[in-house]
């Protein structure tokens, strides 16, 4: 993935966080690291926390996984 920038999709000033999304996890994984975000329809039916991300390796010594309250 390394180099190969004709997948990023261009940002829009106007088109919210789903461009930087896609733009970070791409990021994350030309750095190594493997990257996800789960959302849980179910729970967000519900009104409960609808999102995990996590990731994990790379420079990520220990990993990192996170949800919203």
């Amino acid at each position: 993935m390394t180099g190969n920038h004709g997948r990023w999709p261009k940002l829009d000033q106007d088109g919210g966080i789903e461009d930087v999304t896609l733009l970070i996890l791409e990021w994350l994984g030309e750095q190594g690291a493997n990257a996800m975000i789960r959302v849980d329809a179910e729970r967000a039916a519900d009104n409960a926390p609808a999102w995990t991300f996590g990731a994990s390796g790379g420079p990520l010594e220990h990993g990192m996984r996170t949800r919203n309250r």
